[in-house]
C-alpha cells in the first residue's frame, strides 16, 4: 500500500507540475501586434480589413517536404486556433479576416487572402521586394509587406509587423 500512495503522490505532483508548465507555455505563446490594411474590390465594393495580429510559423511544404516559414495575418486574436494546427494548410482555414505570406517557397511570394469570414478569398504570389525585412532570422521576422494587385482584380496590402516564432 505504501508503494501506491507513493506512486499516486508522484502521479498527483507530476500532473500539478505538467499543468503549471501548460498554462505557463500557453500565456507566452500570443499574436505579435501588426498594423495596416489589407483591401480587396469585391463585386459589392471595397472590402477592407484592419490587420492587428502577426504570426510567424514554421510548417513543411507539402510539395518539396521542405520547412518553409509563414506570416500569418488576422484582424482577430487567433492564438488558440493556430496552437491545434498541424497541417501547412491549417493557419488559412484559421483566418475569417487576414492573410498569410509564405516566407521561403520560391522566387516570389505566395500569399493567400480572406475577408467576410472566408466568403471572399483571393490568392497570388508577389515579387520579393514586396517585403522589406529590417530583422530576418529563424525567430524572428519584421519589417513591411506592400503589395497592389488591385488591378489585376487582386489584394493591396500594406502591413508593418514584428513577429517572432509562434509555432514550429
Amino acid at each position: 500500500m505504501i508503494i501506491n500512495r507513493t506512486s499516486k503522490h508522484r502521479s498527483s505532483s507530476m500532473r500539478i507540475v505538467l499543468g503549471v508548465a501548460g498554462l505557463l507555455i500557453t500565456s507566452t505563446a500570443a499574436a505579435d501586434s501588426a498594423s495596416g490594411t489589407l483591401t480587396y474590390q469585391s463585386k459589392s465594393g471595397p472590402l477592407v480589413v484592419n490587420v492587428a495580429n502577426v504570426y510567424l510559423v514554421q510548417t513543411r511544404d507539402a510539395v518539396s517536404g521542405k520547412m518553409i516559414r509563414k506570416l500569418v495575418f488576422s484582424a482577430t486574436e487567433i492564438s488558440g486556433k493556430l496552437k491545434s494546427c498541424a497541417t501547412m494548410i491549417c493557419p488559412e482555414s484559421q483566418i475569417g479576416e487576414g492573410m498569410t505570406v509564405e516566407l521561403d517557397s520560391g522566387s516570389r511570394l505566395n500569399y493567400w487572402f480572406a475577408g467576410n469570414g472566408q466568403r471572399v478569398q483571393y490568392s497570388g504570389s508577389a515579387q520579393r521586394d514586396a517585403l522589406a525585412l529590417s530583422t530576418d532570422s529563424p525567430q524572428r521576422v519584421a519589417g513591411k509587406f506592400a503589395v497592389d494587385d488591385s488591378a489585376s482584380g487582386g489584394v493591396k496590402a500594406n502591413v508593418t509587423f514584428d513577429a517572432t516564432l509562434f509555432k514550429q
